[in-house]
This record gives C-alpha cells, structure tokens and sequence, in this order.
C-alpha cells in the first residue's frame, strides 16, 4: 500500500463526510450525526482518497450492522505548530462484538457472525485489516471498544502536517450542473450502491444499477444514458471487460467512466482499456460534481439564480445574523442544503417535533426521580436529534446536560433541562425561518 498526500481543505472533507454519511444512514432509516468537538485545521497535508475510504469502511459498516437507533462520528484535534493530531470517533448503536472477539476483528480474514436478527459482520475483516493498515501509515492507529447488543466505537488517528492553503482546483466547486442526468452504474457492493445512488439523486440525477459484468451487458442500453460508471473490479469480469463488450456491441456510447478504490496516478491504463475517465471510490462531492461537469453533453450551461438569491436572501436577514449564528449550525446547513436542499430539512424537523414530546416526557419523570443515569440518556438523545437539524443552541446546552462528570452537574441540571423544554421550539421557529429565506 502506497500513500499519495496532497494538501486537504479539511473542512469541506469533513462536511462532505457528514452530508454522505447522513445519506447512507437515511437509506436505512437510521440518524447521523456529527459533532465536531475541537477547532479543526483548516488545511492539511494527507491522502484524502485513502482516508475516506478508512472512514466510509467504519460507517459502511457501523449503518449495516446497526438496525435502530444511529451512528455518532465525531472530530477532534490536537493542533500542534506544524502537525495536527486528528481524532476520528465512530460509535454506532448496533449488534456489537464480543469482548473475546475484538483482539480479532483487525486480523486479514476473520469475521464477526451474529446469529440474533441475521445481522453478522461477515465480510469487513479485510477492509478492517487494510483501514489499519492504511491510518499506521498515516502515523496513526485505529482501536476498538464494543458491548454486544448495544454497539461499538471505533477511534481512528492520525497524524498530519498542516499546511498554508490548498491549491485552487483542490478546492469544493462552487457550482453544480443544473442539468439532470441518466446514468447508469455497475457495482457489486450494495454499501458503494447506496452512497453513489443517494448522491447521485440528491444532485437531481437518475440511476440504473447492474451489479455484475454480465448483467450490465445485457441491460445497457446506450441511447437511454448520458452517463456510465464501471467499477473495476467484479465477481465475473473486470470493469475494462465490460467496456471493450460494450465497444463492440455499439457504435455510439456514453463516456464511460472507471471506478476504483485503487486509482492509479496516471490515467493512460484507463484511457487504453476504453475507458474516458476514473473516479476514485469513495466517491468524492468534488471529483464527481467535475466528471458530471465535463460529460454532461450540455448544450451552454444555463446559470440559475439560486445562488445569487441565497446570497440576498442572507443579506435581507443581517439584523438577525447574530442571532441565528447563536442558535443554528449554519455551517452544517448551508453545506447539507447544498448537496439535498431544503426538503429533507423540513421533514427531520417535524420529526424532531414529534420525538422531543416523547422525550421530554420521560426526561420529566427521570427528573422527578432523579434518575441520573436516565437523565442522560435521554438528553444524550436530545443532543443527537437537535444537531441532525442544525439547533446548535439545544445541542450545546444538551451536551452539558449529557455529561454528569462536569462539576456541579446537579446543581446545574434543573435550569439546563428547563433551558431545553423552554427554548427549543422557539429555536424551531428560528430555523424554519431561516429555511424560507433559503427557498426564496
């Protein structure tokens, strides 16, 4: 294994993450959320291709062996003057591994299986073995704790150098086609299937899957597409296969576009075995968004307003900036309307409406109890749910009100609870708002 590092612009990597991550979750009806718990270096020097893969494997992984509840991925760092220390938290709330297990879960071919609800992890142990293998060259580790039927964490660090900007076309496109395509996509591995296709469609594209070589042989239909994603390696053939059968069964095709979790850094062995271009897996907002730019067989792009508006939408609202910037996550929204817009932002809010009547009502009776151990359970819930919306106001005073390790914390926990019953649906009201200047 071979690392390639370039400079990261390690906020937007860390956006990306959450808004993908969020709709791999969604995919399965289960809650994502992100906590960034430190200040986070705006820039650094590491193979981002080879750490989103690390990542997506452990929450790949996390939102399939997890039936209810959510997973929690969180950030921190340890900014140094030259280097930083990133932590990287996964902790899911699933099947869980048994502690006699976990000294194996990193070994090249082992395999975790659970016989209860036919959830087993069979088939992770060597995307485990590489991710480790992958985050030590990194000059960091990944470890593992974990509690049957209740979950696991898995930490990943690593060591970075930080580094002054990031080179223009390394940066986030501004833009995104305004065009809706058709695409086609061959992949066999049904994670792969549910990112590529919850990003695809959230960008206003249609997708058709094959999941093997054969398969897509016979289903291609070259005047039904504008686009065709080809992964690389497959049970019966390779990706390249698939392209020379498709070449010689057609005159005219689409680009055909590779996918793999290997690309190479030059592109000649793509472009001679018929392939346009190569993509690495996971996919990246940014390397995707460009690809769909350049084959998009547009005619002149139109520009929509959309931008233009947000940007008076926000300028229209500067009396009130202060505080929307108190109460919301706006980083966290902007980005996650960026890629979905607004829609799935008002549906999570009604459903945040009717679960915090649950949870308030059970908070009330732990508080008369004085339950501490179901205080924070249900306020860890809370914070969970507030963030997924962006109430970063309820996040915060629920995250003190989760934390009975904090000093004075029963002195404290009466006005934070009564601080989250009083103010939350106020918040609402400020986010829901600030969606509409959004919409105009």
């Amino acid at each position: 294994l071979e690392l390639f590092p370039k400079p990261l612009d390690f906020i937007s990597f860390v956006t990306e993450m959450e808004n993908i991550s969020g709709l791999m979750a969604e995919q399965k009806g289960l809650r994502f959320d992100l906590e960034r718990l430190t200040d986070l270096p705006p820039h650094i020097s590491v193979d981002s291709t080879r750490l989103r893969q690390v990542l997506w494997n452990l929450v790949g992984n996390a939102t399939k062996f997890t039936k209810e509840g959510g997973v929690v991925m969180s950030v921190s760092a340890d900014i140094h003057q030259d280097s930083a220390e990133i932590t990287f938290e996964i902790e899911d709330t699933g099947i869980g591994i048994p502690e006699e297990e976990l000294e194996n879960v990193f070994a090249m071919y082992y395999q975790v299986k659970q016989g209860k609800d036919n959830l087993h992890a069979v088939g992770t142990g060597i995307g485990l073995a590489v991710s480790k293998e992958l985050i030590n060259l990194m000059g960091g580790d990944i470890t593992v704790t974990s509690e049957v039927d209740f979950g696991s964490t898995f930490m990943v660090t690593i060591n970075v150098p930080l580094v002054d900007h990031v080179e223009e076309e390394e940066a986030m496109p501004e833009t995104k086609s305004s065009k809706s395509l058709r695409i086609f996509m061959l992949e066999d591995i049904e994670l792969n299937v549910t990112v590529a296709c919850s990003l695809l469609e959230s960008l206003g594209h249609t997708v058709d899957v094959a999941m093997c070589g054969e398969d897509a042989i016979k289903q291609f239909d070259p005047t039904k597409y504008d686009l065709a994603l080809l992964d690389i390696q497959l049970p019966d053939m390779t990706g390249f296969d698939v392209a020379k059968a498709l070449r010689d069964k057609f005159d005219n095709l689409p680009p055909l576009i590779a996918l793999t979790a290997n690309l190479l850094k030059e592109k000649d062995e793509y472009f001679t075995n018929g392939m346009d271009e190569a993509l690495s897996k996971p996919l990246s907002v940014k390397a995707l968004t460009e690809v769909l730019e350049q084959f998009s067989m547009s005619e002149k792009k139109t520009e929509t307003p959309r931008v233009p508006q947000e940007q008076e939408a926000s300028s229209e609202s500067t009396e009130n900036d202060q505080l929307i910037e108190c109460l919301l996550d706006l980083e966290m929204l902007e980005s996650y309307i960026e890629i979905v817009g607004t829609k799935p932002i008002y549906a999570n809010i009604e459903m945040f409406e009717k679960s915090m009547k649950e949870y308030i009502q059970i908070l009330d009776t732990n508080m008369t109890a004085r339950d501490q151990d179901g205080i924070v359970f249900e306020t860890h819930k809370i914070k969970g749910a507030a963030g997924s919306i962006g109430l970063k106001h309820i996040q915060q005073v629920a995250q003190k009100a989760q934390s009975p390790d904090l000093p004075a914390w029963w002195e404290n926990i009466d006005d934070w609870v009564e601080e989250i019953k009083n103010e939350y649906e106020h918040d609402i009201q400020i986010l829901k708002s600030w969606l509409e200047q959004q919409d105009k």
